[in-house]
């Protein structure tokens, strides 16, 4: 992923523990202090929703059937999901940018 920031350019990823850890939707450029907002691909929010999906639908026939077998493939099924994000922004979405410059809300569509 291109962690750039589109206001000025300079490399912003990971600067911050939190900021790698909980990932808001709205930032500020450390470096120009622009509003820019994390720019999430379709691919990875169907990867993190389909992976969550598998894992609590092996997590309840877990609990129904008591099954350890079935504990561990839920497991695994995080682990791969661990395994699977960071690998799709490493290889498909190379040139996909992190971040993109903030929009204001229009006003105009309230009223």
């Amino acid at each position: 992923m291109d962690h750039h920031c589109p206001a000025c350019g300079k490399e912003i990823s990971r600067k911050k523990l939190s900021r790698s850890i909980v990932a808001a939707i709205a930032i500020d450029c450390p470096h120009c202090l622009q509003k820019i907002h994390l720019n999430i691909h379709r691919a990875e929010a169907l990867l993190v929703l389909f992976n969550f999906s598998i894992i609590v639908v092996l997590a309840a026939f877990a609990y129904w059937f008591q099954s350890r077998d079935l504990v561990l493939a839920a497991l695994g099924a995080a682990l791969a999901g661990a395994l699977a994000l960071p690998l799709l922004e490493r290889v498909v979405l190379r040139a996909w940018p992190r971040y993109v410059r903030h929009a204001p809300p229009d006003t105009d569509a309230i009223r």
